[in-house]
């Protein structure tokens, strides 16, 4: 959505209070407060954190570190998702099923944050959603032409109450100091009767973005987020179960550990160990996936947690 189309869904960031937002150079203006939100890259920043691009550079010395850069910022999300990652079957599920629920809830403008998943999004249509991503919860910038058309705080949302029909959040929550404060603008924003898919880790989820991974929730965490909210479950997926799970964290462990981010050494290495695994994990997703059929799951052993949610009418 472009920014001009997306003005009528905000608020002023502090309160509920309509704010008449207008374009004005390269910021928007609220004209009743006076106070201006600058337009980076096509992306409206409502944080008031200045990021200087020199402080989140992934580039580190030698080829293999550049390389690396490249291939985080292209190809990383779609292999890890894929059944050529540990594990990554699991993501794939995921994916599958929030495809089916949005089929299901998204029959208005959606409100889509943190969308890293590229493929995701344009599968929803950048033309049917609005998308906000917190860069204070990340120590990665992303690239320009990634960049979702508005900046904000998880926990304080500027989206005026009751404006969408759906919300779609995914690895958002573990990411936010207070996870309540985050489903409650969630419960905000939706209309009555609205729809929440919520996507986010389980219980044995490696942390991620470091220092910025606060909380692994598990069921019970979200159950009582959702009681809390007026919020009704509707159903929940586990797309990774235990096998699934435990074969990520091994991957995570073997093939993506930081400790190859030593030298160029250790960076040849972890690329050499990388392709013997996108040879070999197939096969061991579908023995993981075996063994998850024909072993009981007894939901103490997830990594992935989906929520399909509906905010109760008033």
């Amino acid at each position: 959505m472009k920014i001009d189309q997306c003005l009528g869904y905000l608020k002023h960031p502090d309160s509920d209070k309509p704010a008449e937002f207008v374009l004005k150079d390269n910021t928007i203006l609220d004209p009743q407060s006076g106070r201006q939100y600058p337009i980076i890259h096509g992306m409206i920043d409502f944080t008031g954190i200045n990021i200087p691009q020199e402080d989140h550079k992934q580039g580190r010395r030698g080829l293999m570190f550049t390389a690396n850069t490249l291939f985080s910022r292209y190809l990383d999300t779609r292999i890890l998702t894929s059944v050529f990652a540990g594990g990554g079957i699991g993501f794939a599920k995921a994916k599958k099923k929030m495809k089916i629920w949005l089929a299901r809830s998204a029959t208005e403008k959606l409100l889509f944050l943190e969308p890293e998943d590229q493929s995701l999004l344009s599968h929803i249509g950048k033309e049917n959603c609005l998308t906000i991503e917190d860069l204070t919860s990340k120590n990665v910038l992303p690239a320009k032409e990634f960049y979702p058309d508005i900046n904000a705080l998880m926990g304080k949302i500027p989206i005026r109450s009751n404006a969408f029909q759906t919300v779609l959040s995914y690895f958002v929550v573990e990411h936010v100091k207070d996870p309540r404060d985050h489903i409650k603008e969630l419960a905000r924003i939706l209309k009555p009767g609205g729809y929440l898919i919520l996507g986010g880790p389980g219980d044995v989820y490696p942390s991620h973005r470091v220092p910025y991974n606060y909380f692994n929730i598990i069921r019970f965490g979200y159950y009582e987020m959702f009681r809390e909210n007026n919020l009704e479950l509707l159903e929940e997926y586990y797309p990774a179960k235990s096998w699934v799970s435990i074969l990520y964290l091994a991957y995570t462990t073997v093939v993506r550990n930081s400790f190859f981010n030593k030298n160029q050494f250790t960076k040849s290495l972890q690329l050499l160990i990388f392709l013997i695994s996108m040879a070999i994990c197939p096969i061991l997703n579908g023995i993981a996936l075996l063994l998850d059929q024909i072993t009981p799951f007894d939901k103490r052993i997830y990594s992935l947690y989906l929520a399909l949610v509906r905010k109760k009418p008033n």
